[in-house]
This record gives structure tokens, C-alpha cells and sequence, in this order.
């Protein structure tokens, strides 16, 4: 699978959240964000579903409504997979020793993945 560029991922984020827009509200939504110029999204728009991302569903006539064919779930999943692959050979639990030892995870944070854990160990 291809990836999502930063800027094309502030398009899905549209998308994901809105289930299915019009190029309109997609360049609606986007402005509120970024000062893009609205070619600039169409642009985005097109590459997204060149790559397979999006689906351009004509509706009524003339009008296009655009569609993630990739959940948000599955996309960051995807590349959380990616990212513990390539940064930590594969390894969560290297990937989590990191974060310890730089202080990114706090106490609450420790003791929910220790919750995590057992919850995982039960079922």
C-alpha cells in the first residue's frame, strides 16, 4: 500500500470524520486549518484517489462525493506496524522501553498498559 503524504492526510482527516463530502465541503473543511489554495486541495483530492484512498462516487448528475475506501483505524494501524517495524525491529516492547527511558510516558501511562496487559492476559 502507497502512502499519505502530510498534507493529504489533512484531506482525510475531512473524510474520515465526515464519512463522504462534496469537493465543496472538503475545501470548506480544509480552509478552516490551512490557508491552501482550493486547487491545491483538488489537487491533494486527486492524488488521494490516484493512490486508491479515496472513491469518486458521481451522484445525481454532475456532482462528486468523495469517500475513504481505507478507514482511519486500518490506516493507523498500518502505520503504527510500519513504524515498530522500522524503528524497533518489530518490537513493541522496545519501542516502549524507548519511551520509558526518554520520559515520554508517565505513571498514568504505565500503569494503563499494565492494565492493558493483564486485560489481555485474561481474555
Amino acid at each position: 500500500m502507497k502512502n499519505i503524504s502530510e498534507s493529504e492526510l489533512e484531506v482525510m482527516q475531512v473524510l474520515w470524520k465526515k464519512g463522504e463530502c462534496t469537493s465543496l465541503e472538503i475545501i470548506s473543511e480544509v480552509t478552516k486549518k490551512k490557508e491552501w489554495k482550493n486547487n491545491t486541495i483538488m489537487t491533494l483530492v486527486s492524488r488521494l484517489a490516484s493512490k486508491e484512498f479515496i472513491e469518486v462516487i458521481r451522484d445525481k448528475g454532475s456532482l462528486l462525493l468523495y469517500k475513504p475506501k481505507i478507514s482511519e483505524y486500518d490506516y493507523k494501524s498500518k502505520e503504527t506496524n510500519n513504524f515498530i517495524e522500522k524503528l524497533y525491529e518489530g518490537s513493541i516492547n522496545n519501542m516502549l522501553v524507548a519511551f520509558a527511558k526518554s520520559k515520554k510516558l508517565n505513571k498514568k501511562d504505565l500503569e494503563d498498559l499494565m492494565k492493558l496487559v493483564e486485560d489481555e492476559e485474561d481474555k
